[in-house]
């Protein structure tokens, strides 16, 4: 079952799961997700910001939220 709490994944550069809080790239999730599937969801946004090309582009998609 999903849960109501905010569910948030942020990522180092190298594709790491951020521990201290210093992400290249988060993703926030709103709604009723369940853990797994947000984390997989989160893991495809980052390789997909990974390959973009333009710097600028990768500043403005590094902090996503995801109404769900």
């Amino acid at each position: 079952m999903g849960s109501f709490r905010p569910l948030r994944f942020g990522f180092t550069a190298d594709g790491n799961l951020a521990q201290d809080g210093h992400a290249e790239m988060s993703v926030t999730y709103l709604g009723r997700l369940s853990r797994s599937k947000a984390e997989a969801d989160a893991r495809r946004r980052f390789e997909e910001w990974s390959r973009m090309g333009s710097a600028l582009a990768r500043l403005r998609a590094a902090d996503q939220v995801v109404l769900g």
